[in-house]
């Protein structure tokens, strides 16, 4: 069964999303607009060279790929919403990711 056979409040809602979609085609509506720091290749790089020497290194201590990394730091790929926020935590407190992807100790 399908969310929309479950909520009778579905096809409101879907209505008014599309004629707001329209008012803002129109121009009589304007849309909340939130910018998401896009996270610079410069500062990707400043992160990487901070906790590791090579992107190979990168790649072994916290799991992105190297290749991820350098298209990052090239500027040719920007890195997604999740993966900012690793970068984020990395730049801020790299052993803390560290001690996450530790494993377990056995009990």
């Amino acid at each position: 069964m399908a969310d929309s056979d479950k909520d009778p409040t579905f096809g409101d809602g879907l209505l008014e999303g599309l004629r707001e979609a329209v008012a803002w085609k129109r121009g009589e509506l304007a849309l909340e607009v939130v910018n998401i720091d896009p996270m610079p290749p410069a500062r990707i790089r400043a992160i990487r060279k901070r906790v590791a020497r090579s992107a190979r290194e990168f790649e072994t201590r916290f799991g992105i790929p190297a290749a991820t990394i350098n298209n990052w730091e090239q500027g040719r790929r920007s890195p997604d919403p999740a993966a900012r926020v690793l970068l984020q935590v990395i730049e801020r407190d790299p052993e803390a990711v560290l001690r996450a992807l530790r494993p377990p100790e056995a009990a």
